[in-house]
């Protein structure tokens, strides 16, 4: 492997570590508000963490999908669709993640149902760019299984 490759998929990675950072970030964020909500199951640990992991792994699957030159190996109509998916569920995670910053920072009192909205729009952020990476990547493999 030539120096150049070699330092190209080593930038590649350290940036989608960076995204999966940025993914736990919001998840803190999002479970600091939740906690506020006072319900005995988001006032753990385990709960904090739960929130932690599946924000990384949204963040690192969801954002960089891979696209060409695979996309150009297999069918294009469904690749927008899941474009969009990733998209939207970046915007709705990173959404519900600086509002609940904002929330929390700030010290705005909100009522337990608003906090279990911005609780629920991430989680539904989270679960689209989740469920877009791997569908991206599974079409990926299809294809070079195929070859």
């Amino acid at each position: 492997m030539s120096d150049g490759l070699l330092i190209l998929r080593l930038a590649h990675v350290l940036a989608r570590l960076g995204l999966a950072m940025t993914g736990a970030v919001g998840a803190t964020f999002v479970s600091a508000l939740l906690m506020r909500a006072e319900l005995p199951w988001f006032d753990t640990v385990e709960f904090t963490v739960l929130l932690i992991a599946l924000g990384m792994i949204g963040a690192y699957l969801g954002i960089d999908i891979p696209r060409w030159p695979q996309l150009q190996a297999g069918p294009a109509h469904r690749w927008p669709a899941i474009g969009l998916a990733s998209a939207t569920g970046t915007f709705l995670a990173a959404g519900a993640g600086l509002l609940s910053l904002y929330a929390f920072v700030i010290d705005e009192t909100s009522d337990p149902a608003g906090n279990l909205l911005f609780g629920a729009t991430w989680m539904l952020g989270v679960c689209m760019q989740i469920g877009a990476g791997l569908a991206g990547r599974r079409r990926i493999a299809r294809v070079k299984d195929r070859n």
